[in-house]
């Protein structure tokens, strides 16, 4: 049906002012809702307080539940209307009236002028008490709603999974309810979705027992013996470390300073009779102590150490191009000619004497025949192949030069002492020269200029026999002076402005070393022209478990 309504309102000067409204619908609605027909304002007007409707050929007016209106001065809940009736409803006046043509209703309002602005937020629901559903009602169906979507169905599904039956479509995934994804070697060896495997009980956090199922070789922080000397506690858990499912796949432990300096930073109190160095940080100022190398002879203090490698052997001498040059085509030897660096980039391949040493330093020992070397590394076989040398050299080895050649071609040897020229003029039997001229050779190779002058060799002066009198001490070639940490060359290759040997030589001495025994290892203080804690202008951020590992007994790599 057509319907006019016709608002009324008092202007500033006092006169009434009306505004028409044409609304075509089967029935006009009237009530503090936004989407009313005639929308009246004020808290006694419900959302939909009552509605106008023709009934056969009548109007009839009817209230919601609970709600009443004023019809000609009478209280009702309903009511036939008729032209000129009028209706109250807090405070707002509604009277029919003859509708113009082409219309079927006609309603005239005048609202309340007592009603205040704010009370248009009663046209919208905002509170319980305007919808079918009571508060405590909606608190109880929502409790029962939660508990069956966040504890029932997810602790069924987990039943299921771990029962290894099949799990019905309906029910929802776990990932539905996870944290976040795992790392990838998580992912890899659980599968993605075995979670059992790790949150053994319900309603119990992962315990350490989970992760030492996979991660048995693992050693805390603290082993039994030192935490019983120390005030630290019980051990932590790894999950408080090593946090999974925070959204970072690419690592699993927790970085930061303050889990380690927690400790370490009061040292004196915590750790007891174990004398662990107190660490404030990573500044100037004496916040990190001097750093400490392990050697063959045990842990000492950079400052002090010396290596005891058991080799004679100068840095300055071979990087000084006037001196040695390269073998193959006369460059100035380089760090990377005799250092290469492993696969982690963290330590170096071990020097040996075929492939670093061999290119300029032969094993010849007589000039006569330059194609006869001496094994290395084997020093009694080194003195027989001498003595049978010798021996097949007296006794007339066509193969061999002479033993008593011309005197004119008898000359001493720039590694010979002047004394051993005049032994290959014997005169007595073969066999005696030839010992006498083996015996001469092995103790200058083993005390004058040859294996002596690279490695440390011990006289056994009382010995009487020839093989019992020297012994080569052993090389002892250091491979990790720091224990428990960690540093990658490759990614110190470059430094700022300094490439290749110059940024080798930035840290460690070589140039300057004229002894095996120096320690070629930068203390902290280097490191802190580079690197700090804090960031800074200039410098590379470093933490704590940039530089140390965190569980003894890791691999050489600096990785569990």
């Amino acid at each position: 049906m057509m319907v006019l309504i016709r608002y009324l309102r008092r202007g500033p000067d006092g006169i009434s002012e009306a505004q028409d409204f044409e609304v075509e619908t089967r029935a006009v609605t009237i009530g503090s809702a936004a989407d009313r027909t005639i929308q009246l304002l004020g808290r006694s007007v419900g959302a939909q307080h009552a509605t106008i409707a023709a009934v056969g050929s009548k109007l009839k007016l009817s209230c919601a539940r609970g709600r009443r209106f004023q019809l000609n001065g009478k209280e009702v809940r309903s009511a036939a209307l008729n032209v000129g009736d009028e209706i109250l409803i807090a405070g707002h006046r509604l009277r029919l009236i003859n509708p113009p043509a082409g219309f079927d209703l006609g309603v005239e309002v005048q609202l309340n002028a007592a009603a205040d602005a704010s009370e248009f937020e009663m046209a919208f629901r905002t509170d319980l008490d305007q919808t079918w559903l009571s508060k405590r009602g909606g608190a109880w169906m929502l409790a029962v709603l939660a508990a069956a979507l966040a504890l029932l169905l997810p602790l069924r599904t987990a039943i299921l999974h771990r029962e290894g039956a099949h799990v019905p479509a309906g029910l929802p995934d776990e990932a539905l309810w996870s944290a976040g994804p795992l790392i990838p070697p998580h992912e890899l060896a659980l599968g993605g979705s075995n979670c059992g495997a790790c949150h053994q009980e319900f309603f119990v956090r992962v315990q350490d027992g989970a992760c030492r199922q996979c991660h048995q070789p693992i050693q805390d922080h603290v082993v039994k013996q030192d935490l019983a000397l120390a005030h630290l506690g019980a051990p932590q858990r790894c999950a408080q470390c090593h946090a999974e499912h925070d959204g970072d796949a690419a690592l699993s432990a927790i970085r930061l300073d303050g889990l380690c300096l927690a400790c370490h930073a009061q040292s004196k109190s915590l750790f007891g009779s174990l004398k662990v160095q107190t660490v404030s940080g990573f500044a100037s100022g004496g916040a990190h102590p001097a750093f400490s190398v392990t050697l063959q002879t045990g842990r000492e203090p950079l400052a002090a150490a010396q290596e005891h490698s058991n080799l004679k052997f100068s840095h300055a001498q071979h990087l000084d191009a006037s001196r040695v040059s390269r073998a193959g085509d006369g460059g100035a030897l380089g760090c990377s000619d005799c250092h290469r660096l492993e696969r982690t980039g963290e330590h170096f391949e071990p020097i040996t004497m075929a492939r670093d040493c061999a290119s300029c330093h032969q094993l010849t020992f007589d000039p006569a025949n330059p194609s006869r070397e001496l094994p290395h590394g084997k020093p009694l076989e080194a003195m027989y192949v001498i003595e049978d040398y010798f021996a097949r050299r007296y006794s007339g080895d066509p193969k061999l030069p002479p033993a008593h050649p011309a005197a004119a071609a008898l000359r001493r040897l720039p590694d010979r002492d002047a004394a051993a020229a005049p032994l290959d003029s014997c005169s007595g039997a073969a066999y005696l020269c030839a010992n006498r001229r083996a015996a001469a050779e092995i103790e200058n190779q083993f005390a004058g200029r040859g294996c002596v002058s690279c490695h440390t060799v011990t006289e056994h002066a009382a010995a009487k026999d020839i093989h019992d009198r020297f012994e080569v001490l052993p090389v002892r070639l250091n491979y990790e002076y720091f224990s428990g940490a960690r540093f990658n060359h490759r990614q110190h290759a470059i430094q700022k402005n300094l490439l290749g040997d110059e940024a080798c030589v930035s840290c460690h001495s070589a140039r300057s070393s004229t002894h095996s025994t120096d320690v070629m290892i930068p203390d902290v203080d280097r490191c802190l022209q580079c690197h700090t804690q804090r960031h800074e202008k200039d410098k590379v951020t470093t933490q704590c478990v940039s530089c140390h590992t965190y569980h003894p007994g890791a691999s050489p790599g600096g990785l569990p």
